[in-house]
């Protein structure tokens, strides 16, 4: 990398974090403004994603997310303890690392316990993880899927164990797949897909229940990865599926402001992240100074004319 590509990529280097949203389902559903109480935290060299809540006490919510760790350049799957009151960050335990990228740790609660099948799309397999409480850890169980499945999950809301996933190399497109579980072999294979007429395929969390209908997350992938959340009300009847937008959320962040892409429901508790420069100041004045440079060229241009 030269030094002109590598003083742009500086500038352009972004950045997530998480948040916990003031507010209920009810106002989200009807489309009133959001308000964000923001994770805090002091590390630099490192940013949070991808947040699930693995559980909720009077003091504390307990998340797992993508930790994006800059030494190592790439994402591990870390537990998060978080102060309910202030949000301000307690403990920080790094739960999965492997030699490739980890993201996305969906949460599947069953009879037996708690797993977890985090993203990791780069070696073209869903592996499956349990978590352990006594030791507070995770055991690699299994593998869900052989193919490069992105940002997958799984329930039984519609009568039998399903999971919702987009794949490689169309993650980001119109097209969601629908896996049927199979329990000789415990895995998932496609049994149907459903086409959108826009990039809205990609999972952006899981299903959540709300006065009797089913919802999910989904992310908004039209101008670049993860634009917004669009929240849709799922129906399945006689063999069909219809996914139905209710509402598109983006990122109310000031510098935070260029995507919203997870939207996860616990315990009447929701947690989102936006994606943002790690230096706004920085861009928004170059960005600034480029606005100004286009106007004055266009006003020669015009007095030339």
């Amino acid at each position: 990398m030269n030094i002109k590509n590598s003083i742009i990529s500086y500038i352009k280097d972004t950045k997530y974090n998480i948040g916990f949203i003031d507010g209920n389902l009810e106002s989200i559903l009807n489309g009133e403004p959001i308000k964000i109480n923001w994770l805090k935290h002091s590390y630099k060299d490192r940013w949070f994603a991808d947040p699930f809540i693995l559980d909720i006490n009077d003091n504390d919510i307990i998340v797992l997310v993508e930790e994006w760790y800059d030494p190592i350049q790439r994402g591990r799957i870390s537990k998060l303890t978080i102060d309910k009151h202030t949000y301000k960050l307690k403990n920080l335990k790094v739960m999965i690392e492997a030699d490739y990228h980890l993201s996305f740790p969906a949460i599947d609660r069953k009879s037996d316990g708690i797993y977890i099948h985090p993203e990791s799309s780069s070696i073209d397999k869903l592996e499956t993880y349990k978590y352990d409480t006594a030791t507070d850890s995770f055991r690699k169980v299994g593998v869900l899927s052989e193919l490069p499945l992105t940002d997958s999950v799984c329930n039984e809301f519609f009568g039998r164990n399903l999971m919702f996933s987009t794949k490689l190399p169309d993650a980001n497109g119109k097209e969601l797949g629908i896996y049927y579980y199979n329990s000789e072999n415990r895995q998932y294979s496609i049994k149907d897909y459903y086409h959108f007429k826009d990039n809205i395929s990609r999972m952006a969390g899981n299903f959540f229940k709300y006065k009797g209908k089913i919802y999910r997350p989904a992310q908004v992938c039209i101008k670049s990865y993860g634009d917004a959340v669009s929240i849709q009300e799922v129906s399945f009847k006689d063999g069909k599926w219809d996914f139905k937008e209710i509402r598109r959320i983006y990122s109310p962040h000031p510098d935070l402001d260029l995507g919203f892409h997870t939207f996860n429901v616990y315990k009447d508790t929701i947690v989102v992240d936006a994606i943002g420069y790690r230096r706004p100041k920085l861009c928004h004045l170059i960005r600034n100074a480029k606005s100004r440079l286009l106007c004055q060229h266009a006003k020669r241009y015009k007095n030339i004319k």
